[in-house]
């Protein structure tokens, strides 16, 4: 993962060399809102269940194909077992709900000459975006009527960093209207970590004493007394989450900026 983020960097600095502009470089500004959810052992279903996002948006536009894009999302992700068709998670019986912060850097490549100067370019353009992306997530699921940071219950015996890195991957169909642009994306995060959900391993290894003590029953979300060292989640697929939406953008750069070329 670390050697992956490293050559995408590598990749964006390298295509962008610094202060260097062109005459179709613009900056825009602007407020992305729409759905946020997750793909991980609680949920395999694209765009359910349906949970909000937005933030911010900060791009810089190279030349007609290539941009920079600064984003910060609020988002939500949730899941449930007790909705799913499968026995083994209907078993394990679990629910959380989290948010998610996230800081993103990315490049964006269109298809078609796109500029909010030009008025000889499309007035749309299908993209693709690739970047960088760093998350605080935190995990709660209810117990005993009140929602409890899942890390204080240690259900797997781990205290799991609520800082990630992720790989923001997408596509997207972006359009102007004089001086405003709206762009549709949809774009999916491969994260360093598998507990977005607090799911991976195998429940802690206890004792069977220790299993029927009141602070261990407390992570025993199952119908079964002894759940010590039992399968619980797949350790080997890391989470996945998703920001879909519109963004609607409002360019900040004057037709008649001198420009260096």
């Amino acid at each position: 993962m670390k050697s992956i983020i490293y050559q995408i960097a590598l990749f964006i600095l390298i295509t962008f060399k610094s202060n260097s502009q062109t005459p179709y470089s613009t900056w825009e500004a602007g407020f992305y809102g729409g759905e946020c959810y997750y793909l991980g052992e609680l949920n395999e279903t694209h765009f359910l269940p349906f949970n909000i996002s937005f933030g911010p948006r900060v791009r810089y536009n190279y030349d007609q194909r290539l941009g920079l894009k600064l984003a910060l999302t609020y988002g939500e992700i949730s899941g449930d077992d007790a909705k799913s068709n499968n026995s083994f998670k209907r078993d394990r019986n679990f629910s959380f709900k989290s948010q998610l912060f996230e800081a993103s850097f990315v490049g964006e490549f269109n298809f078609i000459p796109y500029s909010v100067l030009d008025k000889k370019a499309s007035l749309g353009t299908p993209f693709l975006f690739l970047g960088l992306g760093y998350t605080r997530h935190n995990p709660k699921t209810q117990f005993n009527g009140n929602w409890v940071n899942t890390n204080e219950l240690k259900t797997e015996g781990v205290n799991f960093n609520k800082n990630i890195f992720s790989l923001p991957i997408g596509i997207g169909y972006k359009m102007r209207a004089k001086k405003f642009g709206f762009e549709f994306s949809w774009g999916i995060r491969k994260s360093n970590s598998d507990y977005l959900d607090d799911v991976s391993t195998n429940f802690a290894n206890n004792s069977f004493e220790n299993t029927l003590s009141n602070e261990t029953n407390n992570t025993n979300t199952t119908e079964y007394e002894n759940v010590s060292n039992i399968k619980r989640g797949d350790q080997y697929n890391k989470d996945w989450y998703v920001f879909t939406g519109l963004t609607i953008l409002i360019n900040l750069t004057p037709e008649e900026v001198c420009r260096k070329i």
